[in-house]
Parts: C-alpha cells; structure tokens; sequence
C-alpha cells in the first residue's frame, strides 16, 4: 500500500503508537526517523544524537513503508519489554 505522511500518521495512531516514537523529515532524538538525503530517503533510529541507518528508500512511498515496519517492530518489541 502506497501512504502519504498524513495517513500513515494515523494509520500509526490508531494502531496506538505514539508520535513521539517516530518523526518524519527532521531527526527526534530516540525516534524511528525518516529523512530526505539527495534523491533517496533515510530510515535510521536516532539515539543519543546517533544515527543508526536501518534502510533506503527509492522514494517517499518506500521510505514510509520502510518507517511503518520500523515503528511497528519497535513498538511490538516494548511492549513485550513491558509485559
């Protein structure tokens, strides 16, 4: 499925994610980031001021797919942390 910033959004609310757990096109320190460089897009987490790269996207859709399986993953993984 092809997303836009506002629907996957609140495709990510409705699925109770906090927004502060993701930010799209600036870094948020301790956030699944996505950020244009060049003619590609960057998904990385950010911790501490670090980027740690996780994938590329060719275009906005890829990198917001990319994102999406990101913040799911990390948001099933603290829950299970927090059980």
């Amino acid at each position: 499925m092809g997303w836009t910033k506002d629907e996957l959004q609140a495709f990510l609310d409705r699925q109770g994610v906090h927004n502060t757990a993701y930010s799209i096109g600036s870094d948020q320190d301790e956030s699944y980031c996505l950020v244009r460089q060049g003619h590609e897009w960057l998904v990385y987490y950010s911790e501490r001021g670090r980027r740690n790269e996780l994938g590329w996207g060719k275009s906005e859709d890829q990198g917001l797919n990319l994102l999406k399986l990101f913040v799911l993953e990390g948001a099933r993984a603290n829950l299970g942390t927090q059980a």
